[in-house]
């Protein structure tokens, strides 16, 4: 999987990857990118409906715990295989949906099995040289904002043709085309782990190491308040483009995500200079601008086009800070990176799931200059954590024998 003249993942295969990483992560946004069909389909309220982003978010959480554990145990491109076909199956029942709680529980199942790309995130930085870590996480990193944001873009307008419905059945689809490219670029993965415990036991050990790393335990926390802050945000994007102040349709409203999306191609960047400077040093120089982005929506909510270079900025700081703060959460053991990425991505998606709920609570009750507020604090919160951190993997206690065996 590497290339052994220069040390760095091999272009085709990290392509692969990425585009994997892209498409699987961006179902797990279809509520956010689609609520106002849902909801108005469903004949509920845009907070009821916020509601399946938020369980959506769970359910990823949930699966981050009980499935990417079994790195451990299952070859990479075995479990990779069973979960895309899970995935798409699932989308196929969300699609077909008669009310809300069987959306709830049919969203949750598919965040349950939609965590792939932490899966191959973690199965890359284990085959990435270790001066290569935090470019290879980084464009993995960025092709999740790709995805998310380019998958948010093309639903919005895909809903307008063929119902959001339509577009459900075609988000399965498209999970599963992608699958021949992804095994072929695993066909030479590490072997996994090993563990010598059961699989309930492994899951334990793994929530009693995070607590007990400071770094990893800090390093998720922090990027959990920004998670929160980024969900906050989106998930209220299109009720916000499509208020009386700006007016847009669902379609327009939809195509605004390609401003996320174009903050993708510019987080490798940010990985580069992670390499550079250091994990932590660079995280808080990007929490510092997110928080000036945060601030700045203020002023410029109303102004289509500075509020859009506004979540561009907010947007690359969001996802370089999950750069930054993965590479440091993985370092604290890299040969047992998939259980570190486990821990962190749980604790890091149940911050995200909290944000899906608070956003549209908030904006109801003063509109995007409130959940910019939300974000402010949100932020600050994150900053305080960041400072926390140990300034290196050094300091951190030496644990016991049993954490380190798993």
């Amino acid at each position: 999987m590497t290339d052994t003249a220069t040390g760095r993942l091999a272009v085709l295969r990290l392509l692969a990857l990425s585009v994997a990483c892209a498409m699987t992560v961006s179902v797990i946004y279809i509520p956010q990118s689609l609520l106002a069909s849902i909801a108005a389909d469903l004949e509920i309220s845009h907070q009821m409906a916020s509601v399946l982003a938020t369980v959506v978010m769970v359910g990823y959480a949930a699966g981050i715990v009980f499935l990417v554990p079994l790195a451990a145990r299952i070859e990479t491109r075995r479990q990779v295989t069973y979960q895309t076909i899970a995935l798409a199956c699932m989308l196929l029942l969300a699609a077909a949906v008669p009310n809300l709680a069987a959306a709830i529980a049919a969203f949750a199942a598919v965040g349950f099995v939609a965590g792939i790309s932490q899966v191959l995130i973690a199965a890359a930085n284990r085959m990435s040289p270790v001066a290569r870590r935090g470019a290879t996480n980084s464009v993995l990193v960025g092709s999740l904002l790709v995805g998310i944001f380019g998958g948010r873009a093309l639903m919005s307008v895909s809903t307008e043709w063929i119902g959001w419905r339509g577009t459900v059945v075609a988000a399965a689809v498209a999970v599963l085309a992608v699958l021949p490219s992804t095994r072929w670029a695993l066909r030479r993965s590490l072997p996994p782990e090993g563990s010598v415990l059961p699989h309930g036991a492994l899951v334990g050990t793994i929530v009693r190491q995070a607590v007990r790393n400071r770094t990893l335990l800090r390093s998720a926390l922090t990027q959990a308040c920004v998670l929160a802050t980024f969900n906050s945000i989106w998930t209220v994007m299109v009720l916000h483009l499509t208020d009386s102040e700006i007016s847009w349709t669902l379609g327009q409203a939809g195509l605004f995500g390609l401003v996320g999306a174009l903050a993708g191609f510019f987080t490798p960047w940010s990985g580069r200079i992670i390499d550079r400077y250091g994990a932590r040093r660079m995280t808080g120089w990007f929490l510092l601008v997110l928080l000036a982005a945060m601030a700045a929506i203020l002023p410029t909510s109303g102004v289509p086009v500075a509020f859009g270079f506004v979540m561009f900025i907010a947007t690359w700081a969001n996802q370089s800070a999950l750069s930054g703060n993965q590479v440091r959460a993985l370092a604290a053991d890299p040969e047992r990176s998939a259980q570190h990425n486990t821990a962190f991505s749980f604790i890091v998606f149940l911050g995200g799931g909290l944000g899906g709920l608070l956003g549209p609570l908030v904006y109801a009750l003063g509109g995007i200059d409130a959940v910019a507020v939300e974000g402010i604090l949100l932020i600050a919160a994150a900053i305080a954590l960041w400072w926390s951190i140990p300034d290196s993997i050094a300091e951190e206690k030496v644990r016991p024998p049993s954490l380190s065996s798993v």
